[in-house]
């Protein structure tokens, strides 16, 4: 039975993909290109990703407004809280957060969307801080919990950057597909689970 749990938030918690395809709008918008997706309710998260320019500064443009834009309309993804509040109750349960988000707006945004959820470390990007893959934030987690062994923690995530991060922190990892993920990521072999439903998480 798992223990511990780390979740990524972006694509696993917390639909940000709105937010995503609008900031993208306005980076390139700020560079005088032409918008991709006037009607972003109309796309998915891969078409999205496979029509993004490779220019380095509209991207770094983009991560900028992505990181500083309100949030307000994000929502938890359905089923999610439901799921989260089963899994809290559950005994010797300690559920946490690792993203790339910086961390004062992670920890704003799981108050404003799970404010009945225990979450009881909260790991985003702060300065001089490596992201994700690499395993410097979720290492913070498991020097905590060290009482936890392997088979007893679980990181879920719903991207490569997800599958590449567990495999360099030697975790076992869960892969969901109603986020920001591919056919790749998806296809990938080192996920033990992929998962359809919150509901599944439960199954662990």
């Amino acid at each position: 039975m798992r223990k511990l749990y780390i979740f990524d938030f972006d694509g696993t918690l917390a639909n940000t993909f709105y937010q995503s395809a609008l900031a993208y709008n306005q980076a390139l918008k700020q560079h005088n290109q032409p918008i991709k997706h006037e009607n972003i309710e109309e796309i998915n998260f891969e078409e999205f990703i496979e029509n993004m320019t490779h220019d380095e500064e509209i991207l770094q443009t983009y991560a900028d407004i992505y990181q500083n834009q309100n949030m307000k309309n994000t929502k938890a993804y359905p089923k999610i809280h439901q799921t989260l509040k089963k899994l809290q109750n559950q005994e010797n349960t300690t559920l946490t957060i690792c993203s790339n988000r910086q961390q004062q707006q992670l920890e704003a945004l799981t108050q404003q969307i799970f404010p009945d959820i225990n979450f009881t470390q909260i790991i985003g990007y702060q300065e001089n801080q490596l992201y994700k893959p690499d395993p410097q934030m979720i290492q913070k987690i498991l020097d905590k919990y060290p009482q936890y062994n392997k088979n007893e923690i679980i990181y879920i995530g719903d991207r490569n950057t997800d599958i590449q991060t567990a495999k360099n922190a030697n975790l076992d990892l869960v892969l969901v597909i109603w986020g920001q993920g591919n056919t790749e990521a998806y296809n990938d072999k080192y996920p033990i689970k992929i998962v359809e439903k919150p509901e599944q998480l439960l199954e662990l």
